[in-house]
């Protein structure tokens, strides 16, 4: 088993993200608002304040966590987050991680 981590930039294409899920036969994930650190330390830091606008107009972001069983479902997820985002390796689209599970509780 894996946790898929993606960070998406663009709260306004998770929507799609999960809608994309479905038609790899991901049918269930867990969607968390975050906010960065820039921006999170402009507000009480005034030195940060320049950062936090450097290229990034949105101050949330999503977050969306998902279990999946095999490397091919985490395969189809990461296509389905570049199909919507973009190209990963470019600014302002996102940040995805795999994290190998040794044991889950609560999976049906």
């Amino acid at each position: 088993m894996y946790l898929l981590l993606a960070i998406l930039a663009d709260p306004d294409q998770v929507p799609y993200v999960l809608e994309g899920f479905l038609t790899v036969g991901i049918d269930r994930a867990t969607v968390v608002d975050s906010i960065g650190m820039a921006h999170l330390m402009a507000d009480r830091v005034p030195i940060f304040s320049r950062f936090a606008s450097l290229g990034v107009s949105e101050r949330y972001n999503r977050m969306v966590f998902v279990i999946l069983k095999s490397k091919e479902q985490v395969d189809g997820a990461i296509n389905v987050i570049q199909e919507v985002v973009g190209d990963l390796s470019q600014p302002r689209t996102g940040v995805v991680c795999v994290i190998p599970v040794e044991r889950a509780l609560g999976l049906s």
